[in-house]
């Protein structure tokens, strides 16, 4: 086979390459996404290890785990970035621990006690828009 042939054969072999990798990205049966970040607070203060949840009119919900400084990005499955475009209802909760070594209890570990208001997650008051692209929704929460 000439050099000319062998290179043809590779740029090929790359685009066939490249196709299947495309294809292989998102299941097609994935609503459109955005991503959404930003920060929970309650009576001007980070809240650290708190679940945001955001779940849409009908779909798979989206959730995040507050950092230190009460920092979340929204998961919708797996590595998935991002939640279901449009209006969700959103649930804050304190994170539950269900190993023994992380609550420091017994085995199966004692709950952890509710200290967010129902009114943002049992009872939530909370929505908002998931827009295409990214979102920066910020939640400022005060206690009761």
């Amino acid at each position: 086979m000439s050099l000319a042939g062998k290179q043809a054969w590779c740029f090929l072999l790359g685009m066939l390459c490249l196709t299947l990798v495309g294809c292989g990205g998102t299941p097609s049966d994935q609503p459109d996404l955005g991503t959404v970040t930003g920060t929970v607070t309650m009576n001007d203060k980070p809240l650290p290890g708190v679940m945001v949840v955001f779940s849409p009119e009908s779909g798979r919900s989206s959730m995040g785990l507050t950092n230190d400084a009460g920092e979340y990005e929204l998961e919708y499955v797996g590595d998935t970035k991002g939640a279901k475009v449009g209006q969700h209802k959103i649930s804050i909760t304190t994170a539950q621990s269900d190993s023994s070594e992380e609550s420091g209890g017994e085995e199966g570990g004692a709950p952890t006690k509710e200290t967010i208001p129902p009114t943002y997650n049992t009872q939530t008051i909370l929505s908002e828009e998931v827009k295409p692209g990214e979102n920066i929704i910020n939640f400022t929460l005060t206690s009761e």
